[in-house]
């Protein structure tokens, strides 16, 4: 671990651990630990890297979260994805990297793609995707949950809402895995690279041969009155095409995690499948996966914290959805939990709220709905252990799960009964 602090920095304020290392160590329990900073701590704390990324300061209270994500002219959201440095290049993922006034620019010509009523268009789409997922695994009685659900679900979202051919699944799943999740540096920017030549390469088909698709209506979009440049147009698709899979793709993970593991709220929402939206934002507040950083662009103080400016700040929306002074016994999951004084902040704050956030809830909720229709209740596969990823964007690693397969019983020749059971045996 680097060790260094600024020498700005109060020594009664550093914590001297990796904080995504500790809570990768946790396992299972790693929301839990997390929801113990809020007694164990001060309410911000330095920590001196991140993984790979250099230290930050770390506020854990809702409170000043919300102050800092609602000052994006001193909390910046510039230059903090590595992507365009790793290729030597300079483009912005739009809007996420802008901040206002031009913030809004981006978000407005976003906004209609991703509205309620466009979501509710693409409503039956996304329930065919899930239910041909599901049931190709009906009969098995076992799935690895993230190769047989969890990565290709939102994958196919993503590929229908973009209008990229669907037979692109298998290759958009890997780079997107390894874009995230690789600690490689070299396999990171190989990975960028490829996806954005793809990019570019549909940005090029789309220019020649408009459809109805994204890539047509950015080209057709203007913004002050002129078309986006090829920079802008690349900005824009990459930050959708890695916001729209991995993050869905590590919550779905945690959520069923949560399932298996309680087969009481399980069985609530199988006899209750109304709660089924409720228990989305429930399970969106216990099990946040998103953090973020911010670059402080002028001293500033906030609490005991004397933050100077090129200071980096982490959000962690997990810390935030834990808060004992935002929810009560916030470690637990309770899905008729009332809404509390503040809603939970999965998707982010302010200006930066999460773009498809109506996209992903669909997502989620269709996914909960068809598994608990289809499927019996299922659980952690015998022998086999969760493994959890608190690094960047938290997530389950492994996740295995198993549910009982009825026996089917035929009548065979002269009248003698066998069932499937019997032939596997």
């Amino acid at each position: 671990m680097n060790s260094t602090v600024p020498a700005h920095i109060p020594a009664h304020l550093v914590q001297n651990f990796d904080l995504w290392a500790e809570l990768t160590s946790q396992g299972e329990n790693s929301f839990a630990w997390a929801a113990e900073l809020h007694r164990t701590t001060p309410p911000i704390f330095w920590v001196p890297s991140l993984g790979f990324l250099p230290g930050a300061w770390v506020p854990r209270r809702s409170e000043d979260l919300r102050r800092i994500l609602q000052d994006p002219e001193i909390f910046s959201s510039v230059g903090l994805t590595p992507y365009p440095m790793l290729l030597g290049e300079s483009w912005r993922l739009a809007p996420l990297e802008v901040d206002p006034p031009d913030h809004g620019k981006y978000r407005a010509l976003l906004n209609p793609l991703f509205a309620p009523k466009k979501i509710n268009e693409l409503n039956e789409g996304i329930r065919e995707l899930a239910g041909q997922l599901i049931d190709q695994l009906a009969a098995k009685g076992y799935c690895d949950f993230n190769e047989d659900f969890a990565k290709p679900f939102p994958t196919l979202v993503f590929l229908r809402l973009m209008g990229w051919p669907q037979h692109e699944q298998g290759r958009v799943q890997h780079w997107t895995q390894t874009l995230i999740k690789s600690f490689d540096p070299q396999v990171v920017t190989e990975n960028a690279r490829t996806i954005t030549d793809r990019i570019r390469e549909r940005i090029a088909e789309r220019r020649a041969n408009p459809t109805e698709d994204f890539t047509s209506y950015l080209l057709a979009s203007r913004i002050d009155g002129r078309e986006l440049t090829d920079d802008e147009l690349l900005g824009i698709s990459f930050l959708i095409f890695i916001g729209g899979l991995d993050t869905v793709t590590s919550t779905i993970g945690l959520f069923f995690r949560h399932l298996a593991r309680h087969p009481e709220q399980q069985a609530q929402l199988r006899a209750d499948p109304g709660l089924i939206p409720a228990a989305v934002e429930e399970m969106l507040r216990a099990y946040s996966v998103v953090n973020m950083r911010r670059t402080v662009t002028r001293d500033v103080q906030i609490g005991e914290a004397c933050m100077k400016k090129g200071d980096l700040v982490l959000i962690s929306t997990e810390l935030a959805n834990l808060d004992p002074e935002v929810f009560d016994d916030p470690a637990s999951v309770d899905f008729l939990r009332s809404a509390g004084k503040v809603s939970h902040m999965a998707f982010s704050y302010g200006v930066h709220h999460c773009v498809g956030a109506h996209l992903a809830r669909r997502e989620l909720r269709i996914a909960l709905e068809l598994w608990l229709e289809k499927l019996p209740p299922f659980r952690i596969a015998e022998g086999s252990e969760p493994r959890f990823n608190a690094y960047g964007v938290f997530s389950m690693d492994s996740l295995h799960l198993e549910w009982d397969v009825p026996a089917v019983t035929t009548t065979g020749p002269g009248g003698s009964e066998s069932s499937s059971k019997d032939k596997a045996q």
